[in-house]
């Protein structure tokens, strides 16, 4: 059974092998689910064991491989996988060969996000923060393509329970006093701002007074703004005038006729790609992202897409495929885990000869650590034997 409590023999390259091989193991979860006793795991973790959310499938809990690498545990009943609590420890089994002994993170919430901003809701019920030192806000709990019947396939934002203490639509004050307040307290401070599809000019407005908002504590700040492609290019610009460091357009698929079936309300992908490459002009190189869904375009159709736009100075991010409930992909299946894994290792290569920063790779609109950390792996951005979670860069 693996451990990291050995002496240090191996090489740095034994060493990215054994990491890699955990990113692997991940991506087979992904696929084959884990068994578990849910009532065991709450005994020795706390009650952090998530029967459902937001209408997905099962996610039940995150947990830590030896070297570092986490991932989820999706329960499944049928499958070569299992976690055993053995006394208080946790035990990763494939068929009836331990595999290794798994942790926990630490799941108490910070003081700060309970919170109450000046018109009374909780700083969580405003703004996410993830282990990274992100600060994630989705503006908007719903995507006006659902009035026109346009729905991107794929996509649950229309169709997910919402939370009750999530206001549909966010004061751009009460986002950057929740911002403030997570900045203040060293939780987080890089900014992630996205929604769903509203008219462009009510989309640039909105970013402006968030963005206003927050320069009434901040002189600068790092964030992406997460929007559509507009049809007047000369928009792009504002967002660069009034703060972001960023910029995304997702993208979700690159063949144009798949893009036309998955996000009939998007437009044309020659007109997305076109202002991805208008951006970088203005963002800079590395600076400029997309988002796509790993596994609906074809594996070498999907690899083309990610050494095109890498060319252009766009980094491409992208995670499995995960069929959403009540989406019209519901009951579809993802590709096998060594379809994930082949355009993951061959992105990442891609990724890595155009030079983008480790900080890019971070920098986006979502999905950062599932290309990150093989990024982080493959150039040896590591000690010892264990991979460490990726933490921005302090801004103050």
């Amino acid at each position: 059974m693996s451990t990291v409590a050995e002496p240090q023999t191996r090489t740095k390259e034994e060493i990215k092998k054994i990491l890699l091989n955990e990113v692997r193991l991940d991506l087979d979860f992904n696929e084959k689910g884990i068994f578990y006793n849910a009532e065991d795991i709450k005994r020795i973790r706390g009650n952090y064991v998530e029967p459902r959310r937001y209408g997905r499938d099962p996610i039940g809990f995150s947990f830590v491989l030896p070297h570092g690498i986490t991932s989820n545990a999706k329960f499944n009943r049928w499958t070569p996988y299992s976690i055993v609590v053995e006394g208080d420890k946790p035990i990763l089994y494939n068929e009836k060969e331990p595999i290794a002994e798994i942790r926990f993170h630490d799941q108490t919430p910070h003081p700060v996000l309970e919170q109450r901003l000046s018109t009374g809701e909780k700083v969580r019920g405003i703004v996410n923060t993830n282990q990274h030192g992100e600060v994630g806000i989705g503006y908007s709990a719903e995507c006006s393509l659902k009035e026109t019947g346009e729905d991107c396939l794929f996509c649950s934002i229309n169709v997910r329970e919402k939370d009750p203490d999530r206001p549909l639509l966010k004061n751009p004050h009460q986002v950057s006093e929740a911002y403030h307040l997570v900045r203040q307290a060293g939780l987080a401070n890089h900014l992630r701002i996205t929604g769903g599809f509203v008219p462009e000019y009510r989309e640039l407005e909105y970013y402006l007074d968030v963005a206003d908002a927050i320069h009434a504590n901040y002189e600068a700040f790092k964030g992406v703004a997460v929007i559509r492609a507009p049809h007047d290019p000369s928009m792009l610009e504002k967002y660069k005038e009034i703060g972001y460091s960023d910029l995304s357009h997702n993208l979700e698929v690159w063949d144009k006729n798949l893009f036309a079936f998955i996000c009939p309300g998007k437009g044309e992908l020659k007109h997305w790609v076109e202002s991805l490459e208008a951006a970088v002009e203005i963002f800079g190189w590395g600076n400029v992202h997309s988002n796509f869904v790993g596994g609906l375009d074809t594996k070498e159709g999907f690899l083309e897409g990610v050494e095109y736009l890498s060319s252009k100075g766009i980094v491409a991010h992208f995670g499995p495929f995960r069929p959403q409930k009540g989406t019209a992909l519901e009951g579809h299946r993802s590709p096998e885990a060594s379809f994930h894994w082949e355009i993951l290792d061959r992105a990442t290569d891609i990724q890595i000869r155009h030079g983008f920063t480790t900080e890019q790779m971070y920098r986006g609109p979502g999905s950062g650590d599932h290309t990150g950390r093989v990024v982080r792996i493959k150039r040896g951005d590591f000690d010892g034997e264990i991979l460490d979670i990726y933490q921005y860069p302090p801004i103050d």
